[in-house]
C-alpha cells in the first residue's frame, strides 16, 4: 500500500468506523467531527465507541494555563475526542444546530435505537427505540424533522420537540411497497434546504427515490452502463445507489452515485422535468473505476468525497464537473464511511497547523484517514492564525517603519557628509564608507573596523 503523502495522514483509532459526520458552522468556524464503529457485539472482544472531535473545545479553559501542545509538524495538537461507549453498533451520525436556539445536537443510530446528545456536553439525553435498524440519518435545516433510513426499506420520518426531544411516534413513514416505496435496504437519505418536507433517499434496489412527505414524487432509475461504450453483453442484475443529496435550495437537483458489484461507478445528474413532470438524467460520469461504498456532500453543494471498495478516495468538483483530487489505496478494506469538508472557509483547529483538510474517511481497517490537496505546510504555521493576520500585519508594519527610520538617519548623514564630494561615484563611494558606514577615529565611540 503506498504511503499516505502528508500533510495527509492516518490515524489509528483501534476499532473498525461505520458512521460518520462532519458539522461546520461559516459564522464562526465551529467544526465537529464525530464517528463510530465497533465489534458489533460483546463476543468479539471489541467495544462499540462514539467518537466526538470538537475543534477547539480546551481554547477557553483555565485548566490549560495557556500551555499548548503542538504535533510533530510544528502546529498546535488537536483537541483529544471525547469517547463514548455505546451499547450496541452505531452506523449513521447526524450533527445540526438549531438556527433558532443555537443548541447544536448529535445524533447516533445505534443498533434499534437513535440516540441523542447535546453538545459540546456530549451528553446523553435521549435513547428513542424505533423498531429497525437505521443506516442513514438526515435533519432537516430547522432541525425539528428526523428522517431514518432503515435496512427493511424503510424511512421513518419523526418530529423534533421545542425541547430537542424526538417524539416516540414517527410522523409518517415512506414504505408502501415496491411500486412506491423502496425494497432493499436505504443506504443515504437527504433534505432539500428550504423544503422541509422534501426527502430524497437511494438504495440498493437500484433506484433513488424523491418523497414529498410519504408521497413518492419520482422515482430515479440509476444505470451503471457508460454512454460512451457499447452497450453490455449482460445487464448489471445488482446496481446499489450508494449515496444521494440535492444539489439546489428547492428539491430540483439531486445527485446519486451507483456502481454493481465490479467495475466503474457513476455519478448522476438529476433535474426536475416541468414539463414532464418528473426528474430526468441529464448528465452522467464516471467517477471511479471501482464500485462507491461511501458518499459524501460537503454542505454548500460545491464537492463530494467518494470512497470505493479498493480503499481510494476522490474528491470531486460538482461545479466544474470533474475530480479535483484523488488518494490511492488509502485504507486496507473498501471505505465504510465518509465526510466531506462542509465549508471552504476556514475552520477552528486550523489557525495553528494551517492545514485545511478535504475530507476525513474510515474503514474496516481501524484507520481514521484525513485528506488534503495541499502539498506541504507552511514553516510558520505554528504562530499563523486563520482570518486575517493582524498581530503579524502589526508586526511587520513596526519592522518597516524602524527600516525606514534607520535609512533616513543613513541618508542624511550620506548627504552631509558626500553630497558635495567631487570625483564621480567612485569618489563618493569611498567616502560613504570612510565616513558614513565606517567611523573615522576622531569620531567619539567604537570604530570599526578598530584603529
Amino acid at each position: 500500500m503506498p504511503k499516505l503523502r502528508a500533510p495527509s495522514r492516518k490515524d489509528g483509532i483501534g476499532i473498525p468506523l461505520f458512521g460518520m459526520h462532519w458539522y461546520g458552522d461559516p459564522s464562526d468556524g465551529t467544526s465537529i467531527i464525530a464517528y463510530c464503529g465497533g465489534g458489533g457485539s460483546a463476543a468479539t472482544g471489541v467495544k462499540n465507541k462514539l467518537f466526538i472531535e470538537i475543534a477547539g473545545r480546551h481554547d477557553d479553559d483555565p485548566s490549560n494555563n495557556n500551555q499548548e501542545e503542538t504535533d510533530p509538524q510544528g502546529g498546535k495538537k488537536e483537541d483529544e475526542p471525547i469517547i463514548l461507549e455505546t451499547l450496541d453498533l452505531g452506523l449513521a451520525i447526524n450533527i445540526v444546530k438549531n438556527p433558532i436556539t443555537n443548541k447544536i445536537s448529535l445524533f447516533c443510530a445505534v443498533g434499534n435505537k437513535i440516540n441523542v446528545y447535546s453538545l459540546p456536553e456530549a451528553r446523553l439525553e435521549q435513547e428513542l427505540d424505533i423498531g429497525a435498524s437505521a443506516n442513514a440519518i438526515a435533519v432537516n435545516a430547522m432541525a425539528d424533522t428526523i428522517a431514518l433510513g432503515c435496512e427493511n426499506g424503510s424511512i421513518k420520518v419523526y418530529d423534533i420537540e421545542h425541547d430537542y426531544k424526538v417524539n416516540e411516534l414517527p410522523s409518517y413513514v415512506c414504505d408502501e411497497g415496491p411500486d412506491v416505496g423502496h425494497i432493499k435496504a436505504v443506504c443515504a437519505v437527504a433534505f432539500a434546504p428550504r423544503e422541509k418536507d422534501m426527502i430524497v433517499s437511494s438504495s440498493k434496489d437500484g433506484t433513488a427515490r424523491v418523497w414529498k412527505r410519504d408521497e413518492c414524487i419520482g422515482v430515479l432509475k440509476c444505470t451503471i452502463t457508460d454512454p460512451r461504450a457499447p452497450p453490455p453483453k449482460k445487464p448489471q442484475k445488482l446496481i446499489v445507489v450508494r449515496g444521494c443529496a440535492f444539489g439546489d435550495l428547492e428539491g430540483k437537483v439531486v445527485y446519486t452515485v451507483a456502481s454493481g458489484k465490479r467495475g466503474s461507478a457513476f455519478l448522476s445528474k438529476w433535474a426536475f422535468d416541468e414539463t414532464k413532470n418528473q426528474f430526468e438524467c441529464f448528465d452522467r460520469t464516471v467517477c471511479s473505476d471501482h464500485p462507491v461504498s461511501a458518499m459524501s456532500m460537503s454542505s454548500d453543494a460545491t464537492a463530494l468525497a467518494l470512497g470505493n471498495s479498493e480503499g481510494s478516495i476522490m474528491l470531486f468538483n460538482i461545479l466544474k464537473w470533474k475530480p479535483t483530487k484523488q488518494f490511492l489505496n488509502v485504507h486496507d478494506f473498501p471505505v465504510t464511511c465518509i465526510a466531506a469538508r462542509p465549508y471552504e472557509v476556514p475552520l477552528k483547529g486550523e489557525d495553528k497547523s494551517m492545514i485545511r483538510f478535504n475530507a476525513v474517511s474510515a474503514s474496516a481497517d481501524a484507520q481514521l484517514a484525513r485528506l488534503t490537496t495541499q502539498r506541504k505546510v507552511p514553516k510558520n504555521a505554528s504562530s499563523r492564525s486563520a482570518g486575517f493576520p493582524l498581530a503579524e500585519y502589526v508586526n511587520k508594519s513596526i519592522k518597516w517603519v524602524l527600516l525606514l527610520w534607520i535609512l533616513s538617519v543613513l541618508g542624511q548623514d550620506v548627504w552631509e557628509e558626500c553630497g558635495d564630494e567631487d570625483g564621480g561615484i567612485g569618489a563618493k563611494l569611498i567616502c560613504v564608507r570612510d565616513n558614513v558606514l565606517i567611523a573615522p577615529s576622531s569620531r567619539p565611540g567604537i570604530s570599526v573596523p578598530p584603529h
